[in-house]
């Protein structure tokens, strides 16, 4: 799934999300990605499929629960691989895999 969109907690809507460092030009620090309209931090991707988790309070490694909602987008829920608290939901266009 190529992720176009996340729930924001913020606007409490699905809005496109946008993806960059988590502190100004340095990726070695993360990957923040973030509601496009009011800048809501959805959750920080550490490297490779790994995340921060707030209730493990450690970075931990991620899993991408996929889930049909309504409408014309796939869904995935980020998660916690350890606790699985889920981090985000993030839906967008399928991508073939060949």
């Amino acid at each position: 799934m190529d992720a176009t969109h996340v729930y924001c907690a913020s606007c409490r809507a699905i809005r496109a999300v946008t993806f960059d460092c988590l502190m100004g030009r340095e990726p070695s620090l993360g990957t923040a990605a973030r509601c496009s309209q009011c800048r809501w931090l959805a959750f920080t991707m550490i490297s490779d499929a790994r995340v921060y988790c707030d209730v493990c309070d450690e970075i931990r490694p991620a899993l991408l629960h996929e889930y049909r909602p309504a409408g014309g987008l796939s869904g995935g829920l980020v998660r916690c691989a350890v606790c699985y608290a889920s981090r985000a939901r993030l839906y967008g266009a399928k991508v073939a895999t060949r």
